[in-house]
């Protein structure tokens, strides 16, 4: 894991890296065709209901003997501009522009870049220095002249457009970190520990800004814990400043990470704020009050309230059927010198992931700043899965059912609220058994029960999130299979393999035009599974999700993003 100091500085142009562009932008606030978010919209549906005359088919061409794209192969592509060497961001469209984060060729390549949506030229890029290889995962969030990401380590990061991007002919001057808002450092002032990456895509509601922290618990023990970090934290979306954050304690809950986004959704008229976690809980929030009067820089000391989660490495044995709580009372796998300080939870693990001490009681510096007020929580993971282990350090899964995160961002949609459960891949989700809830978002409190409105577990688990239209939800798992639901019954109509598409189970689907874009293959948005066509192209494998604005599909395919219109092209 990444060090926890700052991924850039303020201070000097040189970590803040450099950004050069030309271009003009009017403050405007986008369009209805744009697409300035994770999902398009604060609701996070992966589909659009609005763009039409997208194509049924494409192919993205061949090389030339230099490694460069033959235009004159491709079909259907408008243009294709150049990204670095991994992308795992998503695209989005504002105002003429495409904001994508990408990785370069070194660990400290990781940049938002920025490209006409006309033409694909690269307008400029903003570095940001960090010393991963995954570079920036999140997907941007664009809000007028204001741009919103978190950066690969931590850092909340607000860019001011008007500022950098220049006038057409002009070049950004070397001090670019004057294009900067604000920054809020998560990993220095909270103590978020981030596995992986960050992948937050923050929802901006009213005059705020929400952030999932990433905050997670490592595999080994070798990498610092913070089980009382928030989860969930707020910001002044125009100074930075941290006006609220969850309280749950999360923390200790985790199994791994966190990674979901948050979304909106708007019920009997009143907003709730979105929020799945590593503890496979669904969350909604009242959103942060903008009449409460927070003091800047002000700390608290909390203490856990338990209970304290310990791990039972229960690798190559029997449980004989016995529930964790259970085991631990016939086989007491606690030593005789460890005497609880808080009630405890046992779980089972194949390996052993870092955890709390359980002879001491973890307090920790926190915000003194208004607390999120639940609306109502729902636990989407069942007794059978919470009961079974986890893969603490890799494994390929066994088709059974077993705890893990959820990755998938909530989808609001026709007053119900829609999740996948599924972790990471290479810990054991993969090929493990997923399953999907829809959730009557209109009750409070614990709704696991009174709150299931249907839930689906033919699927394998799934880390996308989902697309709806037309009632019909679409999801796909980490086995590649599309599962096509009914939204108001969960009613399987139909599923498809996606075959030999490796890597396709990290992307999400996207719904649009009565076309379901999955992968290189398009299939009918309806309720009989038909295959309208594909995308041909030699490299189909992508971490990315596409996205559509204007008439235009954005795809990120290897290391190129590709626009892909009608252009009346015919096949060969």
């Amino acid at each position: 894991m990444r060090n926890v100091s700052s991924l850039f500085s303020l201070g000097t142009a040189r970590r803040a890296g450099s950004i050069l562009l030309p271009w003009v932008i009017a403050a405007t606030v986008a369009g209805a065709a744009d697409w300035p978010s994770w999902g398009g919209q604060p609701s996070r549906n992966m589909a659009s209901e609005t763009e039409k005359g997208l194509p049924d088919g494409c192919s993205f061409g061949t090389k030339n003997e230099r490694g460069e794209i033959d235009p004159s192969t491709t079909r259907n592509i408008k243009w294709i501009a150049k990204l670095g060497n991994k992308t795992y961001g998503s695209p989005v469209v504002s105002q003429g522009r495409v904001f994508i984060g990408t990785a370069g060729n070194r660990s400290t390549d990781a940049a938002i870049v920025c490209l006409d949506e006309k033409t694909g030229r690269e307008l400029g890029r903003f570095n940001c220095g960090s010393r991963n290889s995954y570079g920036v995962c999140s997907t941007p969030t664009v809000e007028g002249d204001r741009l919103y990401f978190v950066a690969p380590e931590s850092e909340v990061v607000c860019l001011d457009l008007s500022s950098w991007l220049k006038p057409s002919g002009a070049v950004a001057d070397a001090g670019s970190v004057r294009h900067v808002v604000w920054r809020y450092d998560m990993a220095e002032k909270l103590h978020v520990m981030q596995d992986h990456v960050a992948s937050c895509s923050v929802l901006v509601h009213g005059d705020f800004v929400y952030v999932c922290t990433g905050n997670g618990r490592f595999k080994t023990a070798d990498k610092p814990f913070y089980p009382l970090t928030p989860s969930l934290v707020v910001f002044n979306k125009r100074t930075g400043q941290l006006v609220a954050r969850d309280d749950e304690q999360i923390g200790e809950q985790l199994w791994r990470g966190q990674w979901s986004s948050p979304s909106l959704a708007t019920v009997n008229g009143k907003a709730q704020i979105l929020f799945a976690t590593g503890n496979g809980f669904c969350y909604a929030f009242e959103p942060a009050d903008p009449a409460a009067k927070v003091a800047p820089d002000r700390w608290i000391t909390t203490t856990l309230r338990g209970p304290i989660v310990y791990y039972i490495n229960v690798k190559g044995q029997d449980t004989g059927g016995l529930s964790p709580a259970e085991y631990a009372r016939k086989f007491t796998p606690l030593a005789s010198m460890q005497k609880p300080a808080l009630p405890v939870e046992f779980r089972y693990s194949i390996n052993l992931p870092v955890m709390t001490p359980v002879h001491t009681i973890p307090t920790a510096k926190v915000p003194d700043v208004p607390i999120l007020k639940k609306i109502w929580w729902f636990d989407c993971l069942p007794p059978e899965y919470r009961n079974a282990p986890f893969y603490a350090r890799g494994g390929k899964g066994d088709g059974e059912k077993h705890p893990c995160d959820i990755i998938a961002t909530p989808v609001f949609y026709r007053n119900r609220v829609y999740v996948a459960i599924g972790g990471d891949p290479v810990h054991g989700s993969r090929n493990s058994r997923g399953n999907l809830f829809c959730i009557d978002p209109t009750r409070t409190g614990d709704i696991t029960r009174s709150g299931r409105v249907w839930n689906y577990d033919e699927l394998n688990a799934s880390i996308t999130t989902v697309a709806i239209t037309g009632g019909l939800v679409f999801v796909i798992d980490e086995a590649s299979v599309i599962h096509c639901l009914d939204a108001d019954t969960g009613q399987k109509y139909w599923t498809h393999a996606l075959k030999g598409e490796t890597g396709q189970l990290n992307s999400a689907l996207l719904a649009v035009d009565g076309k379901l874009f999955a992968g290189k293959t398009i299939l009918a948005a309806g309720k009989t599974l038909k295959i309208l066509g594909v995308i041909d192209g030699n490299n189909v494998t992508s971490s990315s999700a596409p996205c559509v604005a204007n008439g235009v599909l954005f795809k990120v395919q290897g290391d190129r993003l590709w626009a892909v219109c009608d252009k009346g092209e015919k096949a060969p």
